[in-house]
């Protein structure tokens, strides 16, 4: 796929201003550098002497208290036994502020800016011409973790999780009450897509980190307990749909726009479901109340009907009342509150006003595609502009 533009749908204006941020990043970047690891050698009986042909990863924490990040050095030079290939998985809001409540949406100055990071604490002298790639975007991507907290009444995370858990019959893990993965299992991860809902606050608690906090973890708890966190993790294979495996083809795609395709599949709003009125089952066909009254009484429609025809009723029914037959929870009579209102875009939780300018939020800065400061006179532009990429 050459073009990122036209696969991913088009949503309203404005929702790039929607605050869902990065978390997690895994990628592979040109540095030319001694490898940071343990070498690996084969004992080459032709020129009677070991030749490096690999590094064990290096793990190192970047913050006191912070994830740590797992760093890389990948294609080993046998004759030189420089590598260059850097590769690094981190969580970027926790290496830069110690936290990842929340962070932005800059995919292009969070992986320079990590790239820099861990250069420099690493003692690697970065070549013009690999600091040159990096401004441009031209590092491959093969993970990329994409964040929201939605606003919800106090006290609401555990019984949405639990709704959404008897919603789903299949293709769940739920780890801890507060806690529930979709579309993952425990024996095959998905190379696609996973879903993860869970209360931050109470995953925030569970670190030593927090158990005393001062006074900023203190307001970030407070934000915290604001809402619910919804990650959605895109793996290899649905970044290679989307043709965005490179940092570069990101300039210009709504992040926002992206989550939310992803999270509309997974029909979360769908979890907790009124009672239709008499009114609203007037408006149905014979066929489709027949079909709604099986599902009130737990009947799955497909054990009733053809795969085909289950299908079409649902969806008739979906269209005239917005109530999904299809899912495993049946509805209450009374709902506690309306998921539609919960997993929406308006209703996502922005940076608090009091975290900028402080250590709790770093924010993207800089100009052009990466939009992070440079030191131009460190960069050979000409070089750049007459190099050839993989990516064109």
């Amino acid at each position: 796929m050459t073009s990122t533009t036209t696969s991913i749908p088009v949503h309203p204006a404005g929702m790039n201003a929607v605050n869902v941020h990065i978390d997690w990043i895994h990628i592979y970047a040109p540095c030319e550098h001694l490898p940071t690891g343990q070498l690996f050698y084969l004992d080459d009986d032709g020129l009677d002497q070991l030749v490096p042909t690999g590094a064990t990863r290096n793990t190192k924490t970047f913050r006191d208290g912070c994830k740590k990040a797992y760093v890389h050095s990948k294609e080993i030079n046998g004759r030189t036994g420089m590598a260059s290939m850097i590769e690094v998985q981190c969580c970027p809001p926790k290496v830069l502020q110690r936290h990842n409540l929340f962070g932005h949406g800059d995919l292009q100055a969070y992986v320079y800016a990590i790239l820099d990071y861990v250069t420099r604490r690493h003692g690697i002298n970065v070549r013009p011409e690999d600091r040159a790639s990096w401004l441009k975007g031209h590092v491959t991507l093969t993970c990329i973790h994409l964040t929201a907290n939605f606003g919800r009444p106090f006290g609401m995370s555990i019984p949405i999780i639990q709704a959404i858990d008897e919603s789903r019959n299949s293709h769940k893990n739920r780890a801890l009450p507060s806690w529930i993965t979709l579309n993952g299992a425990t024996a095959r991860r998905s190379t696609f897509d996973v879903l993860t809902v869970y209360d931050k606050r109470l995953e925030m608690l569970s670190h030593t980190a927090w158990k005393k906090p001062g006074p900023f973890q203190s307001m970030l708890l407070a934000e915290a307990n604001r809402g619910i966190r919804v990650e959605l993790k895109l793996f290899s294979d649905s970044l290679k749909y989307y043709g965005l495996g490179y940092v570069n083809r990101w300039v210009g795609v709504d992040i926002a726009a992206l989550y939310f395709d992803y999270l509309d599949k997974y029909d979360l709003c769908y979890a907790i479901q009124r009672l239709l009125t008499e009114d609203e089952l007037a408006c149905l066909t014979r066929a489709e109340r027949k079909a709604y009254t099986l599902w009130l009484k737990g009947v799955d429609l497909k054990e009733v009907y053809c795969r085909t025809t289950a299908w079409k009723l649902a969806k008739a029914i979906l269209d005239k009342t917005d109530i999904n037959v299809k899912g495993h929870r049946r509805p209450d009579k009374l709902p506690a509150l309306d998921l539609r209102d919960i997993f929406t875009p308006e209703n996502v939780l922005p940076v608090p006003s009091w975290a900028h300018g402080t250590e709790c939020y770093v924010a993207p800065r800089g100009y052009g595609i990466s939009r992070v400061p440079v030191d131009r006179s460190a960069v050979d532009f000409d070089y750049l502009e007459t190099a050839s990429w993989t990516d064109t």
